[in-house]
């Protein structure tokens, strides 16, 4: 039976945030405790969600405002800083640049998307990592550096093996929207194609391993991504939006002159 949720209101069943949880996923699997589709979940968070159809509020899960905050706090007892660090703001300055995102301006978001290396709506996925809290997805997965899981030293999914659309990408690969009908399912696949849903369990889906040198290397792009230690390039301290600018422009450089290696963009 389907529950409605006041808007703006005390949730009587709130879900504490794992450490580096994404938005959504907070919202998805507050939406499974409270026996209710994820709309229901983020109007009564105070988000801006249309009464039409499965709609996605513009900039959910990027970035956040202050009244925004405030409403989720009022509602859950979640800080400001918190709901913050579940955004892919709390990488702006680092491995993206989200400073034109606005929410609500349409535009803003699809430029941003187009323009910057991180999935808006998608993201990549470890099953073992998936499979040990119950389905929570951090938000750095969302990163266009993200390819290894430095816990399992495992290379992250990309696709569904089952349906082949990108894990969280929504129907035939586009923006997922806020269900008004659907509950989610945080530990399978969830994908619609053509009015069904793709029922794969993503804790089922086989991975590759990589070297201890690749897992080290992307723990170190996560650490500089999270600003917890210095930038260093060259011998010499830069910002870290510089390292990562400069990391950028390598890449693309490997890319053109060894045109057989693919590298790990958002889909």
């Amino acid at each position: 039976m389907t529950v409605g949720l006041p808007r703006r209101r005390r949730l009587a069943l709130v879900v504490e945030p794992q450490p580096g949880e994404s938005f959504a996923s907070w919202a998805d699997r507050m939406a499974v405790r409270n026996g209710c589709p994820v709309w229901m979940i983020a109007e009564a968070l105070g988000l801006d969600v249309p009464a039409s159809s499965d709609v996605r509020s513009l900039a959910y899960g990027v970035v956040v405002t202050s009244e925004t905050c405030r409403a989720i706090g009022a509602a859950t007892g979640v800080s400001a800083e918190v709901v913050r660090g579940m955004h892919l703001e709390v990488f702006d300055g680092s491995a993206v640049d989200l400073a034109g995102v606005r929410v609500g301006e349409k535009d803003s978001v699809r430029l941003a998307e187009g323009r910057e290396w991180v999935q808006f709506f998608g993201s990549r996925a470890c099953p073992k990592c998936l499979a040990a809290s119950g389905g929570a997805w951090p938000v750095w997965w969302k990163l266009g550096w993200a390819a290894v899981c430095p816990e399992h030293r495992m290379l992250l999914v990309d696709l569904c093996p089952r349906c082949r659309v990108s894990e969280r990408r929504g129907p035939a690969g586009q923006p997922g929207r806020l269900s008004r009908s659907r509950m989610p399912a945080p530990l399978r696949c969830g994908a619609l194609l053509s009015g069904a849903v793709c029922d794969q369990p993503i804790p089922l889906i086989s991975m590759s391993a990589v070297s201890n040198e690749l897992a080290d290397q992307q723990q170190l792009v996560l650490e500089m991504a999270m600003r917890r230690q210095p930038a260093l390039f060259a011998g010499q301290v830069v910002s870290v939006g510089q390292w990562f600018a400069a990391l950028k422009a390598t890449a693309m450089l490997v890319r053109l002159g060894v045109p057989e290696v693919h590298l790990r963009r958002p889909l």
